[in-house]
């Protein structure tokens, strides 16, 4: 009975008033912690942006990036121009035109187009290297 009756401090004496920020002597490690953390975070998420204005902008590249460590080369120019690709469209059309002409789109010539690359011949072949689709043997329809 004795253990209900025990002289105890009141709860307000034994708690002890929360201290505000900066009054615990662990704060300032907290502090530089939120400071390195934000730091890194801030530089995360500009450096895309950084990255992209060095690669675009010569002028901001040549101002803040050393020569030493510039690694852009210069960009070649395109040898293919419109006039290039349409006549090579143009010389396309035209030797598949002379082709089918010749006679070399017929149904068999197909198959066999559809079955070996260019240039293989099928009955030199005999490891089946040449074959378009090495797993379908002669006797299969090919699906396109």
């Amino acid at each position: 009975m004795r253990a209900y009756f025990v002289n105890r401090p009141p709860i307000e004496k034994v708690l002890k008033p929360k201290k505000r920020f900066g009054e615990n002597p662990n704060d300032s490690q907290h502090m530089l912690q939120a400071v390195v953390g934000m730091t890194f975070f801030v530089v995360f998420v500009s450096t895309p942006f950084l990255g992209r204005r060095i690669a675009q902008d010569p002028k901001f590249r040549d101002d803040y990036i050393p020569k030493w460590y510039d690694f852009t080369i210069p960009k070649p120019s395109n040898p293919n121009t419109k006039e290039r690709l349409h006549e090579q469209l143009v010389e396309l059309q035209r030797e598949l035109h002379e082709r089918a002409i010749a006679g070399e789109f017929t149904p068999e010539k197909l198959e066999e187009m559809r079955r070996h690359f260019a240039g293989v011949d099928p009955k030199d072949d005999p490891h089946g290297w040449g074959k378009l689709h090495p797993g379908v043997d002669d006797d299969e329809d090919i699906e396109d």
